[in-house]
């Protein structure tokens, strides 16, 4: 896991050569080729869960990563994704004075 700013967060969308998983506003996010994905409640649910673990210190961050692989290999399987504007992702961490958690995949 790595913290990166909002601007850093607009850059790697705007860059396209980056996969990661990051949270804004209680919801995981899949970024891939500057498309960004929702995960599916059910599934932010569990990766919380997992979060609550790795913070614990009862697993560590390859397990975390292998947790979100997993999980997103799941939703895009059954294509459980909402896709996400840009738009609107940019303006939802704008209004966030703390920085951005992500993973990167």
């Amino acid at each position: 896991m790595e913290k990166i700013t909002k601007k850093m967060f607009v850059t790697l969308l705007d860059d396209k050569e980056n996969r990661f998983a990051v949270i804004i506003n209680h919801w995981f996010y899949y970024i891939e080729k500057g498309r960004i994905y929702r995960f599916q409640q059910h599934n932010n649910t569990k990766m919380f869960t997992m979060l609550g673990s790795f913070y614990e210190g009862e697993i560590d961050s390859e397990t975390m990563n292998d947790a979100l692989k997993k999980s997103i290999i799941n939703q895009i399987q059954y294509d459980w994704f909402t896709d996400v504007w840009k738009e609107t992702i940019v303006e939802r961490i704008s209004h966030s004075p703390y920085d951005l958690e992500a993973f990167f995949l």
